[in-house]
């Protein structure tokens, strides 16, 4: 977390902080459970997960390759 809030992310961090302390009636797991909140909990929602993409994009974390006839793809729960 302190990686982060040197980042300029400590707003985000907080976000999800005070969100996980005062939404205890649902909390979204995957996506599609985004998609199903209130607007304007699912706006910041959806901010919070284009920054965090951004955030890894940012420090190389991943690499987006072609998949090999080889391999099957990782499939989300």
């Amino acid at each position: 977390m302190v990686y982060l809030a040197r980042e300029g992310e400590a707003e985000h961090i907080y976000f999800l902080l005070v969100l996980r302390a005062t939404e205890t009636h649902f909390l979204p797991k995957t996506f599609k459970d985004v998609t199903k909140l209130p607007v304007d909990s699912k706006k910041r929602w959806l901010e919070s997960c284009l920054k965090e993409l951004k955030s890894l994009k940012d420090r190389d974390v991943y690499e987006i390759v072609n998949l090999s006839k080889e391999r099957k793809v990782v499939k989300n729960c």
